[in-house]
């Protein structure tokens, strides 16, 4: 399936897999929402899951889901407790429920807070590292919330950074990598300087060694030294951009 072309047909794509889908495991997600969730007055999907139907639908969606609640961070940590997940050192927490790994946090304790203001749900999209992951879908309001030229920015396959400060800049290199490489796009202006700035032989170790603990399919053993990575990583930037920028930081 290709990009959604507007924001309706990305809406109505997750409208249907969230309230029209019959398989086993959405009703078994619904269920879980209804029972442990409903609650709440205000909760989105942020991510990976709207991201990926934004780029390819439902057969590009492979991770886990991600919850934003707009509600006071002991109410969500009494939940957490009901359903003995595990916090995390990002603030949030997460559990296994059936099939689904559900990882969610309390919206008062998002960590970039301290770097842009987050006072309701729709400044979450503000938060992410990616620009890609920029995006929200509204549960209970069934409404997405993300920048007007969202669906642009994935149209132009230029994955560029949104919020620089973040609590795991060598964990996000690590996403970084895998993504400009399996999703075939261009590393955008602002993500170009982080590679460059980060991308370091240490670093390419530790890439090596994190692909090899997480996936079974790594993408970084082609290369045996920084200088291949970024050259490799930064070759389809327009004008070699990306080269001339390297030379200026060395």
């Amino acid at each position: 399936m290709p990009t959604a072309p507007n924001n309706l047909a990305l809406k109505r794509r997750l409208d249907r897999y969230f309230w029209a889908n019959d398989t086993g495991e959405m009703v078994f997600l619904r269920q879980v929402l209804e029972d442990r969730f409903n609650a709440f007055d205000r909760i989105a999907v942020i991510g990976g899951l709207v991201r990926d139907f934004a780029h390819e639908g439902r057969a590009g969606f492979r991770s886990d889901i991600d919850l934003v609640i707009d509600a006071p961070a002991d109410r969500v940590a009494a939940l957490a407790a009901e359903l003995g997940a595990t916090s995390n050192r990002f603030g949030g927490f997460g559990c296994k429920q059936g099939p689904w790994k559900i990882d969610f946090w309390a919206l008062e304790t998002t960590w970039a807070r301290r770097h842009v203001p987050v006072q309701k749900l729709e400044d979450i999209v503000a938060c992410t590292f990616f620009d890609w992951d920029a995006i929200a879908y509204d549960l209970k309001g069934r409404r997405l919330i993300c920048a007007d030229n969202y669906l642009g920015r994935i149209r132009k396959r230029t994955l560029d950074i949104n919020l620089l400060p973040n609590p795991s800049p060598m964990g996000n290199l690590v996403r970084a990598v895998r993504r400009l490489v399996l999703w075939k796009v261009q590393a955008g202006p602002s993500l170009q300087h982080f590679i460059c700035e980060h991308l370091d032989e240490a670093a390419l170790r530790f890439i090596h060694a994190k692909e090899a603990e997480l996936y079974a399919s790594p993408v970084s053993t082609r290369w045996n030294t920084a200088d291949e990575a970024r050259a490799a990583l930064l070759s389809n930037v327009r004008g070699r951009k990306g080269a001339q920028f390297e030379l200026h930081l060395d």
